[in-house]
């Protein structure tokens, strides 16, 4: 999904309260180090006779601590950038939804009204016919709309920042 139209909306904003920024390392780092814990655990409180727990905590730990290294590696070498809210101090969080082709005009019509509870309202579906992108801090909501046909997704309407 191209969400480059919506970034670049928020990006636009006065006084440059989203920025583009690298994602962070601080979830793969703690998820490492909770893979860590686990094997230390494994191997100092429990005993011989505790097989099916030790066995889980150990693969439990070993799978942390590669996917910890291997996210931190990937994030730290990677020119990828996401919004950042200043005034939130958070990451945008990102959220796809799919529609039945059905409710385009109230989604529109929801969008362009600034109407979140509408938007939240309506019935979700597991096929991408229409795919809502949702970019969400504390201070503001960025919406785009997509329609998927002929093998690509087209946007229906402009993309929409709403701040609360």
């Amino acid at each position: 999904m191209n969400t480059e139209n919506i970034c670049k909306a928020l990006y636009a904003l006065p006084g440059g309260v989203v920025a583009p920024r690298k994602e962070s390392v601080t979830t793969p780092i703690v998820l490492a180090i909770i893979g860590v814990t686990f094997l230390i655990i494994n191997s100092t409180v429990l005993s011989d006779t505790a097989d099916a727990l030790s066995m889980t905590l150990l693969c439990a730990g070993i799978a942390l601590i590669i996917y910890g290294i291997i996210a931190v590696m990937m994030r730290l070498n990677s020119s990828r950038r996401v919004p950042y809210d200043n005034e939130a101090r958070s990451y945008m969080r990102y959220r796809e939804r799919y529609y039945d082709r059905e409710l385009v005009a109230a989604l529109r019509r929801a969008i362009a009204d600034g109407d979140i509870e509408a938007i939240d309202s309506m019935p979700t579906t597991n096929i991408a016919a229409v795919t809502l992108i949702e970019y969400r801090s504390s201070h503001r909501r960025a919406y785009g709309l997509y329609e998927y046909g002929e093998a690509e997704y087209r946007p229906l309407s402009e993309p929409k920042i709403i701040n609360k």
